[in-house]
């Protein structure tokens, strides 16, 4: 029976009912496709002011993505990363957090099985080549004085996790161990860290040897960009760029996934 064939009093309820669904249809979020997915990398030290350069330098460049650590947290909550638009992912719990990622209303899920005070990660849902795949983004802080060598037990599972399942990952985390220049805190941290990515599928995505930390008269790279191998060839435009950060650790910039991110508009 078509739509022309109905009763008149069926036909106006089923009206009203489709009228209803597209009332609750507006209030969702439409999607929609940007071409790639931009992130930024630091280390805050817990600074007002660097909070305060991150924020305008993610909302004025546009940034997709923020991989923090060492945020400023006062009174129960992390301080200084308001941005319009944007949703601020750390780990829950009494204890205060030493990671977050600040990231623009994406198809995005927190990971609180692999996240802690000092690992967040979250789940972002992207489109390449039409087909839709998913990628692990992850902000890690590696404390200099833990009793264990790195990874950490959360690292080390979401890493084993991501390549059961075939996620491409991508971390940002400041190692308190030098990559390629400067002197390393100690030589145990460096040294764990390097046999851990030798047994993985991880790859540093550092480019140069442009320090991320300057203190005086040191200079190091002790934050470091860690992506699956499957994206050695995705990440493009990775710099350390000569702007003030007002923290001892500089930003770091890349873009990754040649492809389309889902967004949602708020």
């Amino acid at each position: 029976m078509g739509w022309e064939e109905l009763p008149s009093p069926f036909l106006v309820l089923s009206q009203k009912g489709r009228n209803k669904k597209r009332r609750r249809r507006k209030r969702r979020r439409p999607i929609v496709i940007v071409s790639t997915i931009s992130f930024l990398q630091e280390n805050l030290q817990h600074c007002i002011a660097a909070s305060g350069i991150i924020t305008r330098t993610v909302s004025v460049k546009g940034m997709d993505m923020a991989l923090i650590q060492e945020l400023w947290y006062r009174e129960e909550s992390i301080r200084g990363l308001n941005i319009p638009g944007y949703t601020q992912y750390a780990a829950g719990g009494r204890e205060r957090p030493r990671a977050c990622i600040l990231a623009r209303n994406m198809s995005i899920w927190t990971l609180p099985g692999f996240s802690c005070r000092d690992l967040v990660a979250v789940l972002v849902r992207y489109l390449e080549n039409g087909a839709e795949r998913r990628l692990v983004a992850c902000s890690a802080y590696m404390p200099y004085d833990s009793k264990d060598p790195p990874p950490s037990r959360e690292l080390e599972e979401l890493v084993r996790y991501c390549e059961s399942e075939n996620l491409h990952l991508v971390v940002g985390c400041n190692s308190n161990a030098h990559h390629t220049a400067g002197v390393a805190p100690t030589a145990m941290i460096e040294e764990a860290l390097m046999e851990f990515l030798n047994s993985s599928n991880l790859e540093i995505l550092n480019q140069g040897t442009e320090s991320t930390f300057c203190s005086g008269t040191r200079q190091e790279v002790t934050d470091i960009t860690l992506g699956s191998f499957g994206l050695l060839d995705s990440i493009t435009g990775w710099e350390v760029p000569s702007e003030p950060s007002l923290s001892d650790h500089r930003h770091i910039l890349f873009t990754g996934l040649r492809a389309s991110a889902l967004y949602q508009e708020p």
